[in-house]
C-alpha cells in the first residue's frame, strides 16, 4: 500500500514548477529554435521549440507574450529616431504609441527608413506625417478589410491630431 502524501497548494506549485522548467529543458533539447514555420516529416507546420501552429490553438497569453515581444523589438528598432524627435520635440511623446503601433504593423524597418515621414515629424507636421502614412498601401500591407482599414485610419488620424487633442 503507497502512502498518500498530503500536499497544500504551495507544495503542489513548487513540484509544478520544478517539473515544468524540466519539461521545457527536455523539449528545448529536442526541438532547435524555429523562427520561422516550417513544416516537419508528418506534415506539422511548426515554430519556435517546436510548437504546432496548426494542431494546437495559441493561448491569449501566449500570444499577448508575443505580442510584448514584437512590440519590444519594435521599440527597440526606433530608437534613435524616437530618440532624436522626443529631444527636439518632448511633447511628441504622446504620438509614440500611435507610431509603435503603425511600425509593428507596416513593419520597424520600414517606418525606420522613412525619411520623409521623419521629416514630417521633426518639424511639427502631423498632417503631413498622416499623409506619408496614408501613402504606405495599406490594403497590400495589412488591413484587407474594412473593420482594419478603419482601425488602421484612426492610428494615422491620432497621429494628426492637434497637440491639445491628444491624449497623454
Amino acid at each position: 500500500m503507497t502512502a498518500v502524501v498530503d500536499l497544500d497548494d504551495k507544495a503542489l506549485q513548487e513540484i509544478e514548477t520544478i517539473a515544468h522548467a524540466e519539461a521545457m529543458e527536455l523539449l528545448r533539447g529536442i526541438h532547435s529554435m524555429q523562427p520561422y514555420p516550417k513544416v516537419d516529416a508528418l506534415g506539422i507546420r511548426r515554430h519556435g521549440f517546436g510548437r504546432p501552429i496548426e494542431k494546437r490553438p495559441i493561448t491569449e497569453y501566449a500570444a499577448s507574450v508575443a505580442l510584448s515581444e514584437d512590440v519590444k523589438l519594435t521599440v527597440a528598432a526606433l530608437r534613435g529616431r524616437v530618440f532624436e524627435l522626443v529631444a527636439v520635440h518632448p511633447e511628441a511623446k504622446s504620438r509614440l504609441k500611435y507610431l509603435y503601433a503603425i511600425a509593428d504593423l507596416l513593419g520597424a524597418e520600414k517606418l525606420n527608413d522613412w525619411s520623409a515621414l521623419w521629416d514630417c515629424l521633426r518639424r511639427q507636421d502631423w498632417d503631413g506625417a498622416a499623409v506619408e502614412l496614408m501613402t504606405a498601401q495599406w490594403d497590400r500591407l495589412f488591413a484587407c478589410d474594412a473593420l482594419s482599414k478603419r482601425h488602421v485610419m484612426r492610428l494615422v488620424h491620432e497621429v494628426s491630431r492637434p497637440e491639445w487633442m491628444v491624449a497623454p
